[in-house]
């Protein structure tokens, strides 16, 4: 109804975030119309900009400095249109260049690449998607992550078309490389998974999703079950 994960929804429970009306004696979490005014709540304050735990201190706190909070966030915001700026005019300065069959060095093309990482920030902060660069970095080289990820793609590509079951060894191994990837880039950060969960949720990013299209990353959700 909300578009939001269980697993979001237990992680919100967990921290405090958002309790639920009613646990049942099997464990189950019910939640009333209360419940979801609140989930739309902090659904709202997280586009605002807001992290879980300013969110968390605005609703359980009367003593929370509103005003410093909403100055934060409205400089954070104006960095990011400095960026996305700077980007526009990179972004014309190439086309122009190209109009006029001008080559491009590599060197114009890198020129661009940290703006456009900055797309995914509607998705990931800014610490967690380097958080997720340098862990990448620690245990690959670029070279080898790509050729490891186009193979698991093409893998992944393969059971989806014939529909093999989870007991597949191909399936497995596809199951193998995420959960290794996931580990090692993630473990335990549950703010990372949210945010990860939010990414695949949307279907306004196909171009970072680099072929784990939705039907693949669904299918493989299903093969991890």
């Amino acid at each position: 109804m909300t578009g939001t994960t269980v697993r979001t929804l237990h992680y919100y429970d967990e921290i405090g975030l958002l309790k639920p009306a009613k646990v049942t004696e099997k464990g189950h979490r019910l939640y009333n119309m209360r419940n979801v005014t609140e989930l739309y709540q902090i659904i709202a304050m997280k586009e605002m900009g807001f992290n879980l735990d300013e969110i968390k201190d605005l609703i359980v706190s009367n003593n929370v400095n509103i005003l410093n909070i909403i100055e934060i966030q409205i400089s954070n915001i104006q960095e990011e249109i400095a960026q996305k700026q700077q980007l526009f005019c990179k972004l014309l300065n190439l086309k122009e260049n190209l109009k006029n069959n001008k080559n491009l060095s590599s060197e114009d093309i890198k020129g661009i690449i940290p703006y456009i990482s900055l797309s995914s920030d509607k998705f990931f902060t800014m610490e967690e998607f380097n958080q997720l660069k340098n862990r990448l970095s620690d245990y690959h080289s670029e070279v080898d992550a790509a050729e490891e990820w186009v193979n698991f793609i093409s893998k992944l590509k393969y059971c989806y078309k014939k529909k093999l079951p989870k007991t597949d060894i191909t399936a497995i191994e596809c199951v193998d490389y995420w959960r290794s990837l996931t580990d090692r880039l993630i473990g335990n950060d549950e703010k990372i998974k949210e945010s990860i969960s939010a990414f695949h949720a949307s279907q306004d990013n196909n171009q970072l999703r680099y072929g784990l299209t939705d039907e693949l990353y669904k299918y493989l959700m299903s093969l991890m079950e």
